[in-house]
């Protein structure tokens, strides 16, 4: 199992595609996050979520390849591989977590869709970032169908 957890920083002012946010990322292995480390593992969440879903979606769609996801200018990484219909995380503990890939997909989805509805109509409507993150959960929600 593979859980998700996206957080924009509070206190940053009038939000902006550009807000620092973090990543936990946790499975019956062990768990991974943004949060708390020195140096600080902080991203721009906004692309830093459009850069995952991006780069996960041709592993998960084709059934087979490596990911090493990296956050927008941040140091914090997790490798996705996808082999033989499961997805497994692995961060810079070990293995965090294996699920199979429509529940990956289930699972990666609703924590991006839930972060997005919570966030992205608190930015300005002609910030770029806002279209870039709704076009990549609209690309990956076709992996779902």
């Amino acid at each position: 199992m593979i859980t998700f957890n996206f957080s924009r920083r509070p206190s940053q002012g009038t939000p902006s595609g550009f807000d620092l946010g973090d990543i936990e990322i946790s499975g019956d292995g062990s768990s991974v996050s943004s949060v708390g480390k020195l140096p600080d593992q902080g991203m721009m969440i906004f692309p830093s979520l459009s850069l995952l879903l991006d780069q996960v979606r041709q592993p998960v769609s084709s059934g087979r390849g490596t990911v090493e996801f990296c956050g927008v200018d941040s140091s914090f990484q997790v490798k996705f591989t996808v082999a033989k219909g499961v997805v497994t995380a692995v961060g810079e503990q070990g293995e965090i977590g294996r699920m199979s890939v429509p529940d990956f997909i289930g699972a990666l989805l609703a924590a991006v869709s839930s972060f997005s509805e919570g966030e992205l109509s608190r930015l300005s409507e002609v910030d770029p970032v806002r279209d870039d993150l709704a076009c990549a959960i609209a690309d990956f929600r076709r992996l779902s169908r």
